[in-house]
Order: C-alpha cells, then structure tokens, then sequence
C-alpha cells in the first residue's frame, strides 16, 4: 500500500524527535549510561518529548531566520537539561559527563546540513567553536555513538564541499548575517524522515519534492510505501500527532549589538530589507 502527505519542517521535527527517543541507543543510553542533549531547535522537540515545556527557537544561539543567519538575543534564550544519567538530569556540562566513560553513553546533536553520503554540517560562528569541540574528541576516540536528527529541508549536495566552499569568517569578504565556519562530522547515525518512518512504522519512505507557498516553505512530499497495516497505522499517527505541528519561531538577535563585526548590519540597525 503506499500513502503520500506533506511534512513541513516543523511537522518533520516532531516525527524525528518522536522516533530518535525510540532508538534502542537511546533507550539503553537512557537506562544505563548518559544522554547528552546538546542545544538547538530539533533538540528542543526531543526535550519536549521528555516532558520539558521550552520553546524550540529560543533553546539555541545560532539560528536561521528572517532571511540571514544570526544569534539569537542571551537575554531571551531558555534551555532544558543537556546532561541526563540514568534517565536523570544531572548538573554537570557536556564535557564533564563525558570525562565518565560509559560506553552506551549517547550525544544528540542537531546539523545544519546532511547529504546522501552520511556527511553532516554544523555551522560554527563562535571563536571557540561553539559545541562540538565539548563532544568530538571523546566521541572520536572512545568511538561514541553519535546520533544527529536532521530533517531533508537541510539536505545539500555535497557537506565537505559546503565546508570547503564557506571556509569561514576570515574567507568571507562581505557577510549579510553571521560570518561562520562549517565543521564535516562524518561518524554521526543520521535520523531524518526516513529513518524516522522505517523505525516507527516499517514502511520505506521516498521524497518526491519540495517546498511550497503559505506555510510550506521548506516543506517535503512524501511516497511511503509498505504492508497495508503499517500504513494505515502510520497515517493514523500522522493525524494525530503530527500534522499541524506550528511553525518554530525566530529569535533573532539585536543588530544595534550584534556580537559579529563580520556581519554588513553590525550596528547599523536592522537590514533595509527586513520588515519591522
């Protein structure tokens, strides 16, 4: 049998965040070891679905929205626990609960670009970085298990040559928003609609195409196949707890104190372009 719908990326961040608490990584990590639960937008769903009441475009510092990339304002920033033992929040930071080895211990960690060879991006705009250098030598030397949600509406081509290409901000001449850096992270078990629908559901998912006007900006359609039963039952989930999934909303920073000289409107107020 197979069924077709539209996913908006907000509804597909509700699929994936349902499903990556579903893996069996996550649940051993869950029971036994540390879920580490790095900040960002699709984490905020997975820290919606363990019971947290936070808003996703406020749980990150960098974000994309209203046409540039920027930081969001610290002043309006919220959070949910990033350190879980046991199933358990703890007080302690990301690196810290990775200096206790366990092996089933699990980082979450959202991209920003993925392609079809397992590559995923992580735009970079702070000094030091930003998160991955609190997980990546722990994770690539203890062998971690690394899992990223991502949705389609940030498939690219190629992650290395986008790496490659963006170089950072002191290859940028002229930056409309945030000068970044882009790290490739190749070791990452990449969940995304697909994923998400053959974990939950046993169907096999295909994208047919993309995006759309009137709230389907960045939206995907989809062709899944499989048993008559499984799709029913997967539609029927689709009804009830995905579709309708409201759109995130931005957070995007002050230009008249942004952080980034690199940036064309630091301290110019917002772009011309840019309705108030």
């Amino acid at each position: 049998m197979k069924a077709t719908f539209v996913l908006t990326p907000a509804e597909a961040r509700r699929l994936i965040a349902k499903a990556v608490i579903q893996t069996p990584e996550f649940q051993k990590a869950w029971k036994d070891a540390y879920v580490l639960l790095a900040g960002g937008t699709t984490n905020a769903f997975i820290a919606q679905e363990l019971g947290y009441e936070v808003e996703p475009g406020q749980c990150t510092v960098g974000i994309s929205c209203e046409g540039m990339l920027c930081v969001t304002e610290p002043s309006t920033r919220k959070s949910f626990p990033n350190v879980f033992y046991k199933g358990q929040p703890v007080d302690k930071k990301i690196d810290e609960a990775l200096q206790d080895y366990h092996a089933d211990t699990v980082i979450i960690k959202g991209a920003n670009a993925f392609d079809l060879d397992g590559h995923v991006g992580v735009i970079t705009s702070g000094f030091n970085g930003g998160t991955v250098p609190n997980f990546i030598g722990y994770m690539t030397s203890k062998g971690l298990k690394f899992i990223c949600p991502v949705g389609y509406e940030k498939l690219v081509p190629n992650v290395p040559a986008a790496s490659k290409a963006l170089g950072g901000a002191s290859h940028i001449d002229i930056s409309m928003g945030a000068d970044p850096g882009m790290y490739c992270l190749s070791s990452a078990d990449i969940v995304t609609e697909v994923e998400a629908i053959k974990q939950m559901f046993h169907c096999d998912a295909k994208v047919v195409c993309a995006g759309g006007i009137g709230g389907n900006e960045g939206a995907h359609y989809w062709a899944v196949d499989g048993e008559e039963a499984d799709v029913k039952a997967m539609v029927d989930y689709l009804e009830k707890n995905i579709k309708g999934e409201p759109p995130v909303k931005g957070n995007r920073g002050n230009c008249d104190n942004c952080r980034y000289p690199g940036c064309r409107y630091n301290g110019k107020g917002n772009p011309p372009w840019i309705k108030d």
